[in-house]
């Protein structure tokens, strides 16, 4: 038998991208699942909040302002005790490649359907 995720609250979600409604949107969505949930709109301000409290689970977009998803992805998993399933999103070409060179857990192409967000997400949050 699998061992069940720990409630959901306990579960840390950071959103990063730099559309202010998609990040918004994602929030308000995630939080309705029971998440706790951080935002961060460039690459400089997700790594220094995933410094000051780890997530769980990232959400990434590739293409940020302060840090492209390939920094902050490389960030992340090279900081102590930390490496978090990371769920990239994008609207640009070649997803499953750039998936697959920062590592993450998993990939969506903007747009998505919200089920399908938040099915990837409790697969990576059990994968840990």
């Amino acid at each position: 038998m699998m061992d069940a995720l720990p409630p959901a609250p306990s579960r840390r979600v950071m959103v990063v991208d730099d559309d202010p409604q998609l990040r918004q949107s994602l929030q308000w969505a995630l939080e309705d699942e029971g998440f706790a949930v951080e935002t961060a709109s460039d690459g400089v301000e997700a790594i220094a909040q995933a410094a000051t409290q780890a997530p769980d689970l990232v959400i990434l977009d590739m293409t940020l302002p302060g840090g492209d998803g390939f920094q902050v992805a490389a960030a992340l998993q090279a900081a102590p005790g930390m490496a978090p399933p990371i769920v990239m999103i994008t609207a640009d070409g070649h997803a499953a490649e750039k998936a697959s060179r920062i590592g993450a857990f998993g990939y969506l192409r903007k747009p998505f359907d919200i089920a399908d967000l938040l099915s990837m997400i409790h697969q990576g949050l059990a994968s840990r």
